[in-house]
């Protein structure tokens, strides 16, 4: 069956964006989680060095403490920040300015604060939280007074995952028209496009496109790989997981009560969103160059 995809329809959906909000530390903030690259993420699981206790990066965090905020925080608080987080956490500055819910701690021992809180948690309920270990590793370093040094550099691009080029990194586009297929306008708002079809394409309440950079153009096939998935938790905590075609495309028609988390799962690692959506239309905001907050596509892992 052959439908017209409404290529130029942009759906201002705010609440519908990848990337999650990480709010301040004094308003129930901390290190947020990822979207995007994102994924988020979330903690996004951007990789990290492979030192261990007692490595340091270049910007003088310990190289398993900068593990554990890349896989769980930088996605969001990056630098810049990203999806309204209120600051970066990827250097030792970062770590050791004071909180700003509690000037009289830092900020890393608010991350462990917020870690281990049940109320309050970071990342944010909906994501996969940190685990033991991860949390150790953070309040092992505070106990230690925080020490500083320098190894090679598992965090020194933590900020940059975004400063990337506009590329169609696969070198393909699509050009079939409106055919039906499941590849079809990677990088368009398949929600809304498909709501304006005429009643013959599927009306899809949550569906996007996985781009292995930040800012890939309309029409450009996203990522070709085995076994990405897109998980996506409902309010009434009924996980869906959407697998992500050849051309970077995940979609469900299924009913999925609002707000909902997501995250794009792949090898092991993830990324996910930290704020609730309401709007399923991720390509709306997550576009070349992002919109309503968003800082461009959705990212593997």
């Amino acid at each position: 069956m052959r439908y017209v995809a409404l290529a130029g329809v942009i759906a201002a959906a705010a609440a519908g964006c990848f990337v999650g909000e990480a709010p301040d530390f004094g308003a129930g903030g901390g290190p947020g989680a990822s979207s995007g690259q994102s994924a988020g993420s979330g903690g996004g699981a951007a990789t990290g060095g492979d030192g261990g206790a007692g490595s340091t990066t270049p910007d003088g965090l310990p190289c398993d403490v900068a593990q554990v905020l890349q896989s769980l925080c930088v996605s969001c608080h990056s630098n810049p920040p990203v999806g309204g987080a209120p600051m970066p956490l990827v250097t030792y500055a970062d770590l050791t300015a004071p909180a700003k819910s509690d000037p009289s701690k830092t900020v890393a021992q608010m991350c462990v604060v917020r870690m281990q809180s049940t109320t309050a948690p970071m990342p944010p309920a909906g994501n996969t939280p940190p685990t033991a270990a991860q949390i150790a590793t953070i309040q092992s370093w505070v106990n230690a007074g925080t020490p500083m040094g320098t190894c090679g550099g598992a965090g020194s691009d933590a900020g940059s995952i975004y400063n990337t080029p506009v590329q169609c990194t696969s070198g393909q586009y699509y050009s079939g028209g409106g055919d039906g297929s499941s590849r079809m306008n990677p990088g368009n708002t398949c929600v809304s496009c498909h709501a304006q079809s005429g009643g013959e394409a599927p009306r899809f309440t949550i569906a996007g496109t996985v781009y292995p950079t930040a800012h890939e153009p309309t029409m450009c096939d996203g990522v070709n790989v085995a076994g990405a998935t897109v998980v996506v938790t409902d309010a009434n905590n009924n996980t869906l997981t959407l697998p992500v075609n050849s051309v970077g495309n995940f979609y469900t028609t299924a009913a999925v009560a609002t707000p909902f988390h997501a995250k794009v799962v792949y090898n092991g690692k993830e990324r996910a969103m930290s704020a609730g959506q309401t709007s399923g239309d991720c390509n709306a905001c997550h576009t070349e160059m992002g919109a309503n907050g968003a800082p461009g596509r959705i990212m593997l892992p």
